[in-house]
């Protein structure tokens, strides 16, 4: 896992339920953080180079 996934994926967690958070990196870790994201059952919205989530329980 490269450092920069680390670093959003730790951002989510941190975050509050309901919060909306938007993460902003290259194509290929915005792909594999939404493939994460979607197993943990969060609805996400792919934009051009973001990664828009409300943090929601699963």
């Amino acid at each position: 896992m490269s450092k920069k996934l680390q670093e959003l994926l730790e951002e989510f967690f941190r975050a509050g339920e309901g919060q909306e958070i938007t993460f902003e990196a290259d194509e290929d870790t915005i792909r594999k953080l939404d493939l994460i994201l979607t197993s943990l059952a969060q609805k996400t919205e792919i934009g051009n180079k973001t990664l828009r989530v409300k943090k929601r329980r699963p």
